[in-house]
């Protein structure tokens, strides 16, 4: 009795060990776990009698594993996965499915994730919009090697323009060069202008509305150019941007000496610098004379060539005498009403020792919508304004996209056509004055140029591109009024050189490109920006965000896997790909589980079906990437218990030995 209980010692000490010893020699398996061996006692019975109260030994119930957490190693390699929690990876191998916690994965020459082993990695596979397919278990595999370029179809940005900006742009009309004529030639010192006043009217309401009158005192000798700064001043806050002054006059020296002893001692003067007549020998020489004079210029008509045209660009009174000339009656001096010198006023004759002065001409730069009218003057000289003005638009600092003086912000994206060429996309924002339609809203005009060229509808098919403009209005509150998305309708893609390229073409809003929401996939070259969240404070410009949907064509770098078990695919073109999701499963009794090598288990009977799902769902851990389960086991503590097995061994041994010595004993009994 005593042998058969020692053997079944010796025999569970030994399997013991083995169970220590494996532990041992697997400290370093990834997804390892530790086993135990687990002892029952044994007692005889006998057939209707009861159990030797000495027992009959020991035996070795089972070895079980324990799946206890492993500590997780850092690798920094993506697909080196660990399970934080419980659970196994499916496998497939050759000869069905396996479950495993080691989760060293890569991928072979047909794209597919495999263990080191070769065994395929299950998980659900995702389709070609990103969406994961529950349910069926499949290979998880990378895809192509390359992605298709995609079409910038939607560009969403919230940006925030600065309140605080001026408008930059001057809009308005100027009058005509002639202008209203102050004063026409005259005998004397003076220009003969007296007090008078203009009205400055706002056009664009009905009636017409008088914003202010502009009084105009008689001072003696006050030149239009004095007259035009001063008129400048009273009406700054009433519409006028500025007003101007030039003065014009017209000398016939036909009957002028000049040149010789006929000219002897004579000359003209003009503004009190003179001309001696003895020097010059003609008029064309006459005409230079007079331009070298300081603040004059001179010229001369070629269909009147005795005539010499006098002038002065600041308004200045232009007087005209004549010394010594011995002409009798006087030479004709007159101011003009044209450019051209038609329709000139009446002449004066300038005698010798006398003067004539012509008077200059008013020239406004007035406010869009501005007009100046109805001048208020006595009859005696009213005869001398050219009035109605006729008025010319124009706009001065316009935006202009290569000079950053005419606009307030803009920001730059890049696109994508359908070739998947970049290209970029520019936004100007350019303050504008609030406009009467619209009360208490701020307005901005954004530009949209794509690589520095227009991308507005033609004004006929097949014309050029437009200026692509779009006004958008803020409240008193700074919040966008309209939050409609802008379509751009006309960008032709071009190449490095400007030419067009066999790309998506655009189409123009009068084909309906511009209908809500464009055609998924894109058939043109069509896309919205989406400005709803951008508002107006007293901050500077910043854009909040900004992104755009289109890439190029990409390069697979790199896998990913999240904690959820997305299989990600990552590519040169910065866009990430959803492959699939990983697998996991569950056991009622993951000791049930047979193992079978590889550091992988199979179903058993014992430990029941498979519980299947997504990582991080139900009882199911989540996996943590770029990190491996190291196994279970503890060194130290495996050795304290291979000493206590090889104790255990030694004792039973020493069993079978003290038996056999009093077995001995009886035997030498004689």
């Amino acid at each position: 009795m005593g042998f058969n209980t020692g053997l079944s010692g010796l025999k569970a000490a030994t399997i013991d060990l083995d169970a220590i010893g494996n532990n041992i020699a697997n400290g370093s398996t990834i997804g390892f776990k530790n086993s135990r061996a687990e002892f029952h006692d044994l007692f005889a019975r006998s057939f209707g009698g009861s159990a030797s109260k000495a027992g009959n030994g020991v035996i070795v119930q089972t070895v079980a594993q324990q799946f206890n957490q492993g500590n997780l190693k850092p690798t920094e390699r993506n697909l080196d996965l660990s399970i934080n929690g419980t659970g196994f990876f499916i496998t497939r191998a050759t000869d069905g499915v396996n479950y495993t916690r080691q989760g060293i994965f890569g991928v072979n020459r047909d794209g597919q994730i495999v263990t080191n082993t070769g065994d395929f990695l299950q998980g659900f596979i995702a389709d070609a919009t990103g969406a994961i397919v529950p349910g069926v278990l499949s290979d998880l595999q990378v895809g192509e090697q390359f992605q298709d370029p995609r079409l910038t179809s939607n560009v969403d940005i919230s940006f925030n323009v600065d309140s605080r900006e001026t408008v930059l742009a001057t809009r308005g009309t100027t009058s005509e060069a002639n202008g209203v004529i102050i004063a026409n030639a005259q005998a004397g010192i003076n220009n003969g202008y007296t007090a008078g006043s203009f009205l400055l009217q706002d056009v664009s309401q009905t009636p017409v509305v008088t914003l202010a009158t502009l009084a105009v005192p008689s001072v003696a000798n006050l030149s239009a150019g004095a007259i035009a700064a001063e008129i400048a001043q009273l009406g700054d806050n009433n519409g006028v941007i500025s007003a101007s002054a030039n003065t014009r006059a017209k000398v016939d020296v036909t009957a002028l000496p000049l040149g010789g002893a006929a000219a002897a001692g004579s000359s003209i003067s003009i503004n009190g610098q003179a001309v001696s007549l003895p020097t010059v020998n003609n008029v064309n020489e006459l005409a230079t004379a007079i331009s070298n004079l300081t603040g004059i210029s001179a010229a001369i008509d070629a269909a009147a060539p005795n005539e010499i045209r006098i002038f002065n660009n600041t308004g200045d009174d232009l007087r005209v005498a004549i010394n010594n000339t011995g002409v009798g009656g006087g030479i004709p001096v007159q101011g003009a009403t044209t450019t051209s010198f038609t329709n000139a006023g009446a002449a004066v004759n300038v005698t010798d020792g006398n003067t004539v002065t012509v008077g200059g001409e008013l020239s406004f730069q007035l406010e869009e919508d501005i007009q100046v009218a109805a001048p208020v003057l006595p009859a005696t000289i009213s005869n001398v304004f050219n009035l109605p003005l006729t008025y010319t638009p124009f706009v001065e600092n316009d935006f202009n996209p290569i000079d950053q003086a005419t606009y307030n912000h803009a920001t730059q994206v890049q696109i994508f056509d359908s070739l998947g060429n970049s290209h970029n996309l520019t936004l100007y924002f350019v303050k504008e004055p609030e406009m009467t339609s619209t009360p208490n809203a701020s307005d901005w005009s954004m530009y949209v140029l794509i690589d520095g060229e227009d991308v507005g509808d033609p004004i006929v098919p097949g014309g050029t591109a437009t200026r692509s403009r779009f006004s958008v209005q803020f409240d008193r509150e700074g919040n966008l009024v309209n939050t409609n998305p802008i379509v751009i309708t006309n960008w032709v893609p071009v190449d490095g050189n400007g030419d067009p390229i066999n790309a998506l073409q655009p189409v123009n809003i009068s084909a309906g490109g511009d209908v809500l929401p464009l055609p998924e996939p894109p058939t043109s070259s069509n896309f919205v920006i989406d400005i709803a969240s951008s508002t107006q404070f007293g901050s500077p410009f910043a854009v909040d965000s900004l992104t755009q949907n289109g890439f190029g064509v990409g390069r697979l770098t790199d896998l990913d896997v999240s904690q959820e078990g997305i299989l990600f695919a990552r590519y040169t073109n910065g866009q990430n790909s959803i492959l699939g999701q990983l697998a996991m499963a569950n056991f009622v009794n993951p000791q049930g589980l047979t193992p079978i090598g590889k550091t992988a288990w199979i179903e058993s009977i014992d430990s029941g079906e498979p519980v299947v799902g997504a990582p991080g769902t139900g009882v199911l851990g989540s996996v943590e990437s770029g990190s491996l389960e190291e196994a279970n086991v503890d060194v130290a503590e495996e050795l304290v218990n291979l000493i206590i097995a090889q104790r255990n061994y030694q004792a039973n041994a020493k069993t079978i030995q003290t038996e056999d010595t009093i077995t001995q004993t009886i035997i030498n009994l004689r």
